[in-house]
């Protein structure tokens, strides 16, 4: 997305022969891996053609005009159906943008479409397929975000996260990730999982794209009292690529639940690091992995349970298995474990910040085995619990395919509202990708 830019703007690309490009992806691979909801060809085409006549016409251009993008599901675009992957949504057309959607039209960007997201993007499998692998999961819940870019048919894609959503797709289909720091990219107009734990994410072929976007999407929002009023610099000009300091690798808490490849992997990884000279420490989180999972599961049902409500009691049936578990699970859950759970929460997060006082990032593999089957899982969000739960940004970056062709990935997590050093060190990393 980053090359595309300098093109349009060295006169060699305009952004019309770019959508074209990518639209002619598309049905090239769509048949196959069905990443998207909806195309919207006609309106990506008109807002091209806008943006290259502002170009030609010498106008103010915003820093993202002519670069295409796609929306999971979730998020209200302006004219183009919202239906979120169920039918109890099915053919609702919003009349205004998310909020972060509304600031990428105001920066030029031209909305592909929709990329399909797994039912109320929770855990049950959607009818999207792996590129690298058409019987394997991309990964869920933003699985179209994940499937599109790593298929070339678009070069940057929005993805939400309540547990893994956006960066264990990326991870999946070999692609870049990032998890901002929760409330740093507001989430007003964009369907609920959980108000205490939804961060916006973002899925592209580089760290740099993803830096692009995020300078563009963050900052308060009205509407959504989780978006505090921190500073949004230029994350392109302010994440330049940099060696990072003190790193903290979590092997004894994730490598034992990985399978023997992933592990493998990961530690090539950051036996690289120590290589290029990275300070590489090897440690433990603050909290065990069972009450980050409790706390996090006890949560994240009370919330969905709330936020679906009276649809819910109304339609059980029209639930998929796995959100109707979850839903009728928030139901029954005493208020007082809820508020304990919300308490050890903040308990975690302020021992992650001190934590981050003595260390520039943690590392962690991506996830704990390949892909699935399609059809049964979208995986296993375990190794994504512990950053989600803390709010704290996270990154995911390929580390190359393994003997069944099928990508790795390497997780780090950074200090909170830290994302400018924490995409300097992943531009950094990218050196570490193999071929």
């Amino acid at each position: 997305m980053s090359e595309g830019l300098g093109r349009l703007a060295g006169g060699t690309l305009s952004a019309e022969e770019w959508v074209r490009s990518l639209l002619s992806r598309i049905g090239q691979c769509e048949g196959s891996v069905r990443a998207w909801a909806q195309v919207d060809r006609e309106g990506a085409l008109e807002a091209a053609r806008a943006a290259d006549r502002a170009r030609a016409e010498g106008r103010p251009l915003g820093p993202l005009a002519g670069a295409p993008y796609g929306a999971k599901d979730i998020f209200d675009i302006k004219g183009l159906r919202r239906e979120a992957g169920t039918p109890l949504y099915r053919g609702h057309v919003p009349g205004a943008d998310a909020a972060c959607v509304a600031r990428l039209r105001s920066g030029g960007a031209v909305a592909l479409g929709k990329t399909v997201t797994t039912p109320f993007a929770n855990a049950d499998p959607s009818v999207t397929r792996n590129p690298w692998d058409l019987s394997r999961s991309p990964g869920g819940s933003s699985s179209g975000s994940a499937a599109a870019v790593a298929a070339g048919m678009v070069p940057i894609a929005l993805g939400t996260q309540t547990t893994g959503s956006t960066l264990r797709p990326a991870a999946f289909c070999g692609a870049c990730a990032l998890k901002p720091t929760y409330g740093r990219i507001p989430r007003s107009g964009i369907v609920k999982v959980s108000w205490t734990f939804d961060h916006v994410g973002l899925i592209a072929r580089s760290a740099e794209d993803l830096a692009r976007f995020l300078t563009v999407m963050s900052g308060p929002a009205a509407g959504d009292d989780g978006a505090p009023d921190v500073p949004v610099p230029d994350f392109a000009a302010a994440s330049a690529p940099r060696r990072p300091g003190r790193v903290l690798f979590l092997k004894e808490d994730f490598l034992p639940l990985a399978d023997p490849e992933v592990a493998g992997r990961t530690m090539t990884a950051v036996s690289s690091l120590r290589g290029k000279g990275v300070e590489v420490e090897e440690g433990r989180l603050p909290m065990g992995q069972e009450a980050v999972h409790a706390a996090h599961a006890v949560v994240r049902a009370v919330d969905a349970a709330c936020y679906h409500g009276e649809m819910f009691l109304e339609n059980m049936d029209a639930y998929p298995p796995s959100t109707r578990k979850t839903v009728a699970a928030g139901f029954m859950v005493p208020a007082v474990h809820y508020v304990n759970a919300l308490r050890l929460r903040s308990r975690f997060t302020r021992a992650m910040d001190r934590l981050h006082d003595r260390y520039e990032l943690v590392v962690l593999p991506a996830f704990d085995r390949l892909p699935p089957p399609w059809e049964a899982s979208t995986g296993s969000p375990v190794f994504f619990e512990a950053l989600t739960l803390s709010g704290q940004p996270a990154v995911t970056l390929p580390l190359g395919r393994g003997e069944e062709g099928l990508p790795f990935g390497l997780q780090l997590g950074g200090r909170r509202f830290g994302e400018a050093g924490l995409l300097a060190a992943s531009r950094w990393c990218d050196a570490l990708s193999p071929s």
